[in-house]
């Protein structure tokens, strides 16, 4: 998982190099039939070659490919005596599995992947300890200082108690110190789930999660959540129950929250197609509005496989509407990126019944600021 120094590095010093850098994208993905036999290597070398990339530079990116694969897309950045690698467990959108560039370092599929899988903060309780994990780009990761101040034997305890209550329930009818020992227990509660939650929200400021997943008991899950901040408790996204294996391993926990995760994505992407219908414009039109600076959100396929013409006046849908001469055919998706950072536009890549339904519409949308 990249860490923050890392995308800070990303975004603040790999554009300062000097001199031209090759910024390449590739579907490394393992078990796809496209990729049998290292075939994206022969995509690389192609790109390269069309580029016009110096044999020495492209050279040292086929040295770095023959490398096994650990992810499902891998980034390069090169340059004369330069070369930076990184892999990702998440699918980029990428036309024929490959996206590359040379001249000035191509950020934007990278950064826009980094906004468009939004960071995960999972706890996890089980009869022993609470934990966090953060989820981001199909990779998690443990936070082990997160509740490291909590007190296990008190939690133990609270466990305890709350079960030897539900045995006993029904066999005792009360009394003045029933009622005690509970409102006792209860103010032990109030002081350990407040703890926990001012823990959870240091830990989720300072990893950055936007969205959270709680997965425990559904007894202790929901009065945790009671005592959220509302800002807090607005992020919560799931409630799962925890897993069977006391002491899950992280591995475990990610393969539970995945499913979770795919299907929140779906019903965002459903949502959103549905308020385009409602308040967006459809079509190659769109382009013109955005180099308006009208866009405030453009929705494109997961892999948007349409072409665009560019001038010096800017891009265009179809050729006969450039007013130069001879103008420069590309791929939307090397395009799009660099126009959406140039006009402050939200880009939003659909999947599925969401990308079926934009391409009936002509295969982009968005939504304006005016």
């Amino acid at each position: 998982m990249l860490t923050k120094e890392e995308i800070r590095y990303l975004k603040e010093t790999l554009p300062q190099r000097e001199g031209p850098l090759l910024s390449l994208y590739l579907d490394t993905h393992p078990t796809r039939e496209e990729n049998a036999g290292k075939a994206y290597a022969l995509r690389a070398k192609a790109a390269m070659k069309e580029l016009g990339v110096p044999e020495g530079v492209a050279k040292e990116v086929l040295l770095r490919l023959d490398e096994p694969p650990r992810g499902r897309t891998r980034a390069l950045f090169a340059g004369e005596g330069f070369l930076e690698s990184y892999e990702f467990h998440v699918d980029f959108p990428l036309v024929d599995g490959v996206l590359a560039h040379y001249g000035e370092p191509f950020l934007a599929p990278l950064l826009f992947a980094l906004d468009e899988y939004e960071r995960y903060g999972v706890v996890y309780v089980d009869g022993e300890r609470w934990r966090f994990f953060t989820v981001h780009m199909g990779e998690i990761a443990e936070r082990e200082d997160a509740f490291l101040a909590l007190d296990p034997s008190l939690w133990r305890e609270i466990t305890l108690s709350r079960e030897g209550r539900r045995l006993q329930q029904g066999r005792h009818s009360g009394g003045a110190g029933m009622d005690l020992f509970q409102s006792r227990l209860e103010a032990w509660q109030v002081r350990f789930y407040k703890e926990v939650a001012r823990l959870l929200e240091r830990a989720v400021e300072e990893e950055g999660a936007r969205r959270l997943i709680l997965m425990g008991p559904e007894v202790p899950v929901r009065l945790f959540e009671g005592f959220l901040p509302r800002h807090l408790g607005e992020r919560v996204a799931a409630r799962l129950p925890s897993l069977q294996s006391p002491g899950a391993r992280p591995g475990e926990v990610l393969k539970r929250v995945e499913e979770v995760l795919a299907q929140a994505e779906r019903e965002e992407e459903a949502a959103l197609l549905r308020l385009l219908e409602e308040r967006g414009v459809f079509g190659p039109e769109v382009l013109a509005l955005l180099q308006e600076g009208r866009v405030h959100l453009l929705a494109l396929p997961w892999v948007p496989e349409a072409r665009v013409y560019v001038c010096p006046e800017g891009v265009y849908p179809r050729p006969e509407e450039a007013p130069c001469q001879g103008p420069e055919e590309k791929p939307l998706a090397l395009v799009i990126p660099g126009l959406a950072e140039a006009y402050g536009t939200r880009l939003e890549f659909v999947h599925g019944e969401a990308q079926k339904g934009l391409l009936e519409r002509g295969g982009m949308a968005a939504l304006l600021r005016w």
